[in-house]
C-alpha cells in the first residue's frame, strides 16, 4: 500500500499499473458515487484486473464490471484520491482454481484400474506359482517313480551301478555294487581301487573295454576275476560301461554284476559235454566189444540178446542224465532190469544203503545186473514157478561196496559149476578189466550164488543217500 499523501509532499507514482485506465482525476469533483459506480460499471475487467474505490477503512465501494459480485482479489496498486476520502485500487482476480473432484475421480479409476490389473497379475502369478509346484511334485514323483523301478530292476537282476569321473579320478557306487564288491557303502574311491580288486592278469581287459568305450561311444562290457582270497572259491563280476563327455572331462558309467553263478555253471556246462561225449564214446566201445564177443552165441538169438544189451546201456545212460552225469542210483539201476524180466523180476528182493555209482561204473554195472537178471530168467530162479531172489550190498570198511546176488530154486539142483558161456565172459570182463573189482561165482543146490566186489573208484559219496542209510 502506498504511504498516505501530505499537503507539503508531493505525491508519488506509483509503481507501474497494468492498465492505463487505472488512472482517475477526480479532483475538484464532488464525489457522486452513484455516477463513479455507473462509469466503474462500464468497464470491463482486462486481464482478470479491476478498478475498485475503497473508503477510508478500505472498505470496497464501488467495482468495476457491472453484475459482478464482490469477490477477493490481489492488490496490484492502491493509492488515495487527492480532495476525495477514497483511495483507488487495482485488484487482480486470482487465477481460477481448477475443480479436485474430476482430477480425484480420474485418480480414483486409475487406481482402482490398477488395483485391478494388480489383482489379476498376483492371480497369474499365483496360478503360474501352483502350476510350476505341481509340475515340480509331478517331475519328482516321476523321478521317484523312474528311480524304484530301476533299483527293482536292477536288484532283481543282482546288479550294481557305479560311476567314474575321470577328470577327478573319483569313482562312486552303490549298496548292491558295494555288496558284490566289498567295498564300504556310500564313500569315494580312487580310479585305482577297481583294478586292485581285479586279479592282476584281468587288468589288460578292463584297460581294453575302456579304450573300446572311448574310441567308440559305444557301451562295452567285459568278464573280469575279482582277486582271489585265500579259503574262498574264485569269484567273478561283469562290467558294462559307457563313456559320457562331462563338463571336465569323460564320465564313466556303467552296471556291475556278480558272475560268479553264471561261470560255475558254464564250467559245469562244459565239464558236462565233455562227459557226454565221453560217456557216448565209451558206450560205443562197449556196444562194439558186445558184437564182438556175440559172434560165438547162436545166430538165431543173437540180435534179440545183443538189442537187450543195448537196452540195458541206454536205460543206464538215462539214469544218469537224469542226474546231470553225477550218478546212477544202484537201486533203481538193479529195480529197471528185474522189471525187464516181467512178472518173474517181481520175486526178487533187494536190500542195501543208499549207493551212487560213479558215472563211469553206471553202465558197466548195468550191463552185470542185465546179464545176471537174464540168466536167471531164462535158467536160474526166475525160470520156474516158486524160485526167488535177492540182491543185498554193503559197505566196505576200506571204502568199497560188496554186493551179493542170490537165487533159490523152487527144486533145488546138484551142485556144480556155473556154466561158462557168453554171459560169465561178460561179467569177467566187465568187473575186473574195466571196474578193477572181482568176481566170484558159486553154483550151490538151491542156486547160484554171485559175490561182486566194487573198488571205491566205482562210488560217489552222496551226503544225501547216505543221510538216509
Amino acid at each position: 500500500a502506498a504511504p498516505p499523501a501530505t499537503a507539503d509532499a508531493a505525491p508519488r507514482e506509483p509503481a507501474a499499473v497494468p492498465m492505463p485506465w487505472t488512472h482517475l482525476a477526480l479532483q475538484g469533483v464532488e464525489p457522486d458515487l452513484a455516477s463513479l459506480g455507473a462509469a466503474l460499471a462500464m468497464l470491463a475487467p482486462r486481464d482478470g484486473i479491476r478498478i475498485a474505490l475503497l473508503a477510508p477503512d478500505g472498505q470496497v465501494l464501488l467495482r468495476s464490471g457491472a453484475g459482478t459480485e464482490p469477490e477477493q482479489g490481489v492488490l496490484v496498486v492502491r493509492r488515495a484520491v487527492p480532495g476525495w476520502p477514497l483511495q483507488v485500487a487495482a485488484l487482480q482476480a486470482p487465477p481460477a482454481t481448477p475443480s479436485v473432484l474430476p482430477f480425484l475421480a480420474v485418480a480414483a479409476l486409475a487406481l482402482l484400474l490398477l488395483a485391478g490389473f494388480a489383482l489379476r497379475w498376483d492371480r497369474r502369478i499365483r496360478a503360474t506359482a501352483a502350476a510350476a509346484l505341481r509340475d515340480e511334485a509331478l517331475r519328482r514323483a516321476s523321478l521317484a517313480e523312474s528311480t524304484a523301478r530301476q533299483r527293482l530292476a536292477l536288484g532283481a537282476a543282482g546288479l550294481g551301478c557305479w560311476s567314474w569321473d575321470e577328470a577327478a579320478d573319483e569313482v562312486t557306487w552303490d549298496a548292491s555294487a558295494a555288496a558284490i564288491l566289498g567295498w564300504q557303502p556310500a564313500c569315494l574311491a580312487r580310479g585305482d581301487a577297481l583294478r586292485q580288486r581285479l586279479d592282476p592278469a584281468d587288468a589288460p581287459l578292463l584297460q581294453a573295454a575302456l579304450e573300446q568305450g572311448r574310441r567308440s561311444g559305444e557301451p562295452t562290457q567285459c568278464t573280469l576275476r575279482l582277486r582271489a582270497t585265500p579259503g574262498l572259491p574264485q569269484r567273478w563280476i561283469e562290467l558294462r560301461i559307457q563313456a559320457w563327455p562331462g563338463p571336465r572331462g569323460i564320465l564313466w558309467h556303467g552296471v556291475i554284476g556278480d558272475a560268479t553263478a553264471r561261470r560255475e555253471a558254464e564250467e559245469a556246462q562244459q565239464r558236462l559235454l565233455h562227459e557226454v561225449d565221453h560217456r557216448a564214446r565209451n558206450a560205443l566201445a562197449v556196444v562194439q566189444a558186445l558184437l564182438r564177443l556175440s559172434r560165438g552165441e547162436p545166430p538165431a538169438g543173437l540180435l534179440p540178446r545183443v538189442e537187450a544189451r543195448i537196452a540195458a546201456l541206454a536205460r543206464a545212460h538215462t539214469l544218469l542224465a537224469q542226474s546231470r552225469w553225477e550218478g546212477a542210483d544202484l537201486r533203481r539201476l538193479a529195480t529197471a532190469e528185474l522189471n525187464r524180466q516181467g512178472p518173474s523180476g517181481q520175486r526178487a528182493q533187494l536190500a542195501g544203503p543208499p549207493v551212487l555209482l560213479s558215472p563211469l561204473a553206471a553202465q558197466p554195472m548195468a550191463m552185470v545186473l542185465h546179464e545176471l537178471a537174464s540168466n536167471a530168467a531164462r535158467h536160474g530162479a526166475l525160470a520156474a514157478p516158486g524160485g526167488s531172489l535177492s540182491l543185498t550190498w554193503r559197505w566196505l570198511p576200506e571204502g568199497g561196496l560188496d554186493l551179493a546176488w542170490q537165487e533159490t530154486l523152487a527144486v533145488p539142483q546138484p551142485r556144480g559149476r556155473a556154466p561158462a558161456g557168453f554171459g560169465t565172459r561178460i561179467l569177467d570182463a566187465t568187473i575186473r578189466d574195466q571196474l578193477g573189482g572181482r568176481i566170484a561165482r558159486e553154483w550151490r543146490a538151491e542156486g547160484l550164488r554171485c559175490s561182486i566186489g566194487l573198488p571205491a573208484g566205482c562210488l560217489v559219496a552222496a551226503p544225501a543217500l547216505l543221510a538216509a542209510e
